[in-house]
């Protein structure tokens, strides 16, 4: 058990890490919690929606119901708090992705040098640098605007 605590630890907590290990860490932890919020939109759609029964009820007040109750349920502080971090969880993901895509195809890579001290490691070359730092930016100013969605925190 240990072993795995171990290796949770060094994936999850990228401190003693560079950037590198900080935009992989941040990569992975938003694409769970981007397939999280995935699986558990479709469910509570499924309620919405009412399921196979709904269409057997000619007046649909059944379907009428569940949406109602459904729709309060979803009117919560919480679940606003949390659609404003899935925004900057999405837009970090996506662009940090593209990132990653273009890093694999290699397009952005630095050419390998001879290591040297002080040990630069070439994976993640300057434009690197700037398109994640690009994709916090966007996912921060996400976060902002959703704030400002749900909660009124700008004044105009």
């Amino acid at each position: 058990m240990s072993t795995l605590l171990t290796a949770l630890r060094t994936w999850l907590v990228p401190f003693r890490y560079g950037l590198e290990r900080w935009s992989y860490t941040m990569q992975r932890i938003s694409g769970v919690v981007i397939a999280l919020y995935f699986v558990m939109h479709v469910a509570s759609t499924g309620q919405v929606v009412g399921g196979p029964s709904v269409w057997t009820l000619p007046p649909y007040e059944y379907a009428k119901q569940v949406w109602l109750e459904t729709k309060e349920f979803l009117a919560n502080p919480l679940f606003d708090a949390g659609l404003v971090v899935l925004a900057f969880m999405i837009f970090f993901h996506s662009i940090n992705g593209v990132r990653l895509v273009l890093a694999h195809f290699g397009l952005i890579l630095k050419k390998p040098t001879r290591p040297e001290y002080p040990y630069h490691p070439g994976s993640m070359s300057r434009i690197q640098r700037v398109i994640f730092w690009v994709s916090v930016a966007l996912a921060t100013a996400a976060l902002v605007y959703s704030l400002d969605v749900f909660f009124k925190v700008l004044q105009p």
